[in-house]
């Protein structure tokens, strides 16, 4: 009679298995998917809320130094950085979860505009929004 149960039960154990296992296969990246996620990385992301800008007399490339840190500072962590055929951008995440997004925009060499938004309209956006502009202002400067 046991005999009987544990060949039941290793029987089933041995479909379940079986059918655990049998997954369908993941399909291969196309050139065209891997073109188009090369793109959405690149791609200049979007955030809802209230801006500020401000033009430094700098390089892209030395204002972007000065605004990861002013970011890190103000307790806002990177998430994303990235360019675009406009200039770079840095995406970051804020204590109260609220997207911060920072573009530096050259207009002519040695001198770029930076323009930061922030995710929210409320009181802590706009808050959070005066903190990071004048963080950065004052590391560009």
């Amino acid at each position: 009679m046991r005999a009987k149960w544990n060949e039941r039960i290793g029987a089933i154990l041995l479909v379940c298995l079986g059918g655990a296992s049998c997954r369908e296969p993941t399909p291969e990246p196309t050139p065209l998917g891997a073109e188009m996620e090369h793109e959405m990385r690149l791609a200049t992301p979007t955030v809802g809320g209230p801006s500020r800008e401000f033009s430094v007399p700098r390089d892209p490339a030395d204002t972007v130094a000065s605004a990861e840190a002013s970011l890190k500072d103000s307790g806002i962590r990177l998430i994303r950085t990235g360019s675009s055929d406009a200039g770079r951008w840095l995406l970051g995440k804020s204590l109260a979860d609220r997207h911060v997004l920072v573009q530096i925009l050259p207009i002519y060499p040695g001198r770029s505009t930076v323009k930061i938004t922030v995710e929210g309209a409320d009181a802590l956006t706009r808050e959070l929004l005066t903190r990071v502009h004048t963080d950065i202002k004052n590391k560009v400067r």
